[in-house]
């Protein structure tokens, strides 16, 4: 009879209900946080990796500037984007699911160790 449609109805449907913080949402010391874990991370999988030398060079001093460099905001999104599809793809019942750890379905970022450096909503890891 009434057609009253509350205005927090539609917000709630484009509000995420995943755990983890976007990379926009986070404070300076969380990205630097991650920054750290990701670095580290990055060079306990791929050890022979020349890009280990970059990403430690972009990470240095950014406790002495109070910054996180951005570029690592890139990675952060993405890791955040395969956690998420990953999620959602093993609720679903998907049968072509990306298997979890293999670099060729998931990219560099797929492996869960990568999943571990996201920040929670309520600001655990």
């Amino acid at each position: 009879m009434f057609r009253f449609q509350a205005p927090f109805a539609t917000l709630s449907r484009r509000q995420s209900t995943f755990a983890y913080k976007k990379w926009v949402d986070l404070e300076t010391s969380q990205r630097q946080q991650f920054i750290k874990g990701f670095v580290e991370n990055y060079r306990k999988q791929y050890p022979g990796s020349k890009t280990n030398v970059s990403l430690k060079g972009l990470a240095l001093g950014m406790e002495d500037h109070a910054d996180a460099p951005t570029v690592f905001g890139i990675f952060y999104d993405d890791i955040w984007g395969l956690c998420k599809k990953s999620k959602e793809s093993l609720y679903s019942g998907e049968k072509s699911a990306a298997q979890r750890n293999d670099i060729k379905q998931t990219g560099r970022f797929g492996h869960e160790s990568f999943y571990d450096l996201l920040v929670g909503k309520e600001g655990d890891h």
